[in-house]
Parts: structure tokens; sequence; C-alpha cells
């Protein structure tokens, strides 16, 4: 998934940045084809940048939100309608191939789970956790070039810029079953007891390790939900993954990002199956920042053969466009982290 470069600027909260160990002075992230930005101070709170759209949110809703006692009224209300079912099953039977699908409040309530819950390869949807741990191992503390492989990987999908940020993680940990198992314990704090970070050399058409991590949708938005929450990262390096999440390039926009959403930060993965099809998949949040956000995951199995990836994105966008008619996005109490 190495795809060109994107033509808009990427705005951030304030990060720790800078060559390990250096006080920097403070600065905003820029995209790395704006010049490969300078690094901002090493406190956080003190760096002068302009939120993301998502940071922005939150300090505008922190009010409301501290007021809302989890379990309380609607806070407990189902997250999709009481015709999701029988509606979902009708647009699974119209696909092409079969299609799972997650969704979970970031607030109180529990999530739904339609087309079953199978665990799927990854692939590119792992990057996040990999970009997640790197900020958490490095005490939140990137380098100029770590902050332009980051918005590459991201944004781009770009397999050599995450693959260059992975071992980073490896030199910071100590090799690659070791980097892999902080991942891995990074997933168990968001209430992933099951999946395991792979570790063994990729098969032929595939590039990293860990994008064939087994992955349960179900799994995933535990992990997306948690970092949206706040329960991986500080705030400003939550919103820093976050923003990069909400400028996926117009190329990679399928699914979530094609739905109608008013907000939503997503990442898609996609790659070559046993069986000769292509695995398409997404996870996200709907309303980043906001006090009705949910998690949603997504795996699309298309059938092999030509035109299998475009049948996958096209299932994706067909599912996400369902969700958007199907949620009910309603003010939630605050889930505490686990």
């Amino acid at each position: 998934m190495l795809l060109g470069g994107v033509g808009f600027g990427v705005g951030v909260a304030a990060l720790v940045v800078g060559h390990r160990g250096a006080v920097q002075p403070a600065n905003s992230l820029a995209h790395p084809h704006a010049g490969r930005a300078a690094s901002a101070a090493r406190n956080p709170a003190s760096a002068g940048t302009q939120p993301s759209r998502a940071a922005a949110q939150a300090d505008g809703e922190a009010a409301g939100r501290a007021q809302l006692r989890p379990g309380a009224g609607a806070d407990v209300a189902p997250v999709l309608d009481g015709d999701a079912s029988a509606s979902f099953a009708r647009l699974a039977a119209g696909l092409p191939g079969r299609v799972e699908l997650t969704v979970a409040p970031l607030g109180a309530g529990s999530p739904e789970t339609l087309g079953g819950g199978a665990p799927a390869h990854g692939w590119s949807t792992t990057k996040v956790p990999v970009l997640t741990a790197l900020l958490k191992a490095s005490e939140e503390s990137l380098t100029p070039e770590e902050q332009s492989l980051a918005t590459a990987a991201i944004t781009e999908s770009n397999n050599e810029a995450i693959l260059d940020l992975f071992h980073d993680l490896e030199q910071l940990e100590g090799g690659l079953i070791s980097a892999s198992s902080y991942i891995q314990e990074l997933l168990r704090s968001s209430g992933d007891e099951e999946t395991v970070i792979a570790t063994a050399p990729p098969p032929p058409g595939a590039v990293t390790t860990f994008g064939q991590t087994e992955w349960k949708p179900s799994n995933a938005v535990k992990f997306f939900s948690a970092l949206a929450r706040g329960c991986l990262l500080s705030a400003p390096a939550t919103h820093y993954v976050l923003n990069l999440m909400e400028h996926i390039e117009p190329s990679e926009s399928w699914g979530l990002g094609s739905a109608g959403f008013a907000s939503v930060a997503f990442k898609g993965g996609w790659g070559p199956e046993p069986d000769g099809a292509y695995l398409v998949r997404q996870s996200g949040i709907v309303e980043v920042g906001s006090s009705r956000a949910v998690a949603v995951g997504i795996v699309a199995f298309p059938p092999a053969g030509a035109g299998s990836f475009e049948t996958g994105t096209a299932m994706l966008t067909e599912t996400a466009t369902w969700l958007r008619l199907h949620l009910r996005l309603v003010t939630r109490g605050e889930a505490p982290c686990t």
C-alpha cells in the first residue's frame, strides 16, 4: 500500500517531539511535504499550536460530559436502532461476499456485532497500534523524521514509513519479539485479552509481520475506543493520532470516509488472503471528540478473482452508509478506562 503524497497540511495538537532527551523550541507538527516539521516543546501543555478538530470538540464538550452519570437514562440506549438486526441481514444478503461489523459507544453502553466476529488479518489497520506504541515507549517524544513517517504511514498507508517506525520501536524495546509484545500489552490495556501480535516472516504479497495479526473487529473496536477515550496516551498525543486518521488521502477514503459522516477518523487495511481474495477492513471513530462518539470496525470478505479489492471497498462503503442510517448517536456518560 505504497501511495503517493497528499497535498494538504495537517494541523495537530501540541505534542512532545524532538530528538530523544533534547528540549526543543515550541512549534507545530507539519505535513512531511511542507518541509519536514521542526520539533515542539517537551512540555505539551506549553506548546502554542493550533489544536485539531478532535481536540477543539473535546474541549468544548468537557463540561457537559462531566455532568453525565454513566448508566443514567439515555446513557444505556442501544448504539443501533431497533430495526438494525433485520435490516443488516437484508443488506448482507445483497452483498457479493461476507461482511462483519462491530459498533461500540465510547461512553456508557454495550457494543453490538452483526454478521459475525471471526478473526481476520489486521493488515494496515495495525499501523495505528504501532504508532501508538512508539509514542508510549518514547514517552511521546518523536523526532522530526518520525513525525513525517507517522503522517505518511497513517494518511497514505505507506508501508516503508511504518516499517521505519516499527524499527524505532524495536530499538527502544530490544528487538522484534519485545516490540511486538509491547504492542500486544497495549491491546491488553484496551481490554483485548485475545489478540496475539504476529511475529513470523510475512508471506508473499505481505510486507509487515504485525499486519498478519489476526484481529477480530470486536477487539479492534476495543483498541480504537480506548485510544479515543484517552486511555492509552496523553490528551495531546491522542489528538495527534486521531488528527492523522481524520486526514486519510482521498484515494483511501472509501467505507467510513465516504458514508457521509460529519466527523470521522479511521484507518483502512487490505491484502491478499490464501484463497486469492483481498480482505478489506476499516476501524475508526465516528463523531470524533464528541460525547456521542462510537468506535466502528468493519471487515469485508469479497469473493476471489479480478476486482476483489474494488469489490471489498464497495462492500465497506455500502456497509458504512447503512451504518449511518441506523446509528443512535446520543449523548452518553463517560466509560472508565479498563
